[in-house]
C-alpha cells in the first residue's frame, strides 16, 4: 500500500471487503454474543474471519492512486511510481 489518501473512503480498493465484514460483525449473532454485563464475548466466527482475510488482503494489495503525479514522494522521501508495481518492495 502506497500510504497516500485516497480522494474518499469509497475509492479505496478495500472498502467493498471492510463494507461487507462490518455488516456481518453487525448483523451476526455470534459475533454480537455479550455476557451478562454487556460485554462483547469475541466468539470464533469462520465467516467473520474470512472477511477479515479478505479485508486484510485488500488493504495489502499493491495499488497505487491513479491521481498521483509520477514525482510524488511519500512520507519517508520515497518516490512513489505511477502504477502498482513501480515501487520496490
Amino acid at each position: 500500500m502506497s500510504g497516500a489518501p485516497y480522494l474518499s473512503f469509497f475509492d479505496a480498493p478495500w472498502a467493498d471487503a471492510y463494507v461487507r465484514l462490518a455488516d456481518h460483525c453487525i448483523t451476526c449473532a455470534t459475533c454480537t454474543t455479550v455476557d451478562k454485563e454487556g460485554v462483547n464475548l469475541g466468539l470464533p466466527c469462520a465467516t467473520a474471519d474470512q472477511w477479515n482475510e479478505k479485508y486484510r488482503q485488500a488493504r495489502r494489495a499493491r495499488t497505487a492512486p491513479t491521481f498521483l503525479a509520477r514525482d510524488s514522494t511519500d512520507s519517508r522521501g520515497v518516490e512513489i511510481g505511477a502504477g502498482p508495481l513501480d515501487r520496490p518492495r
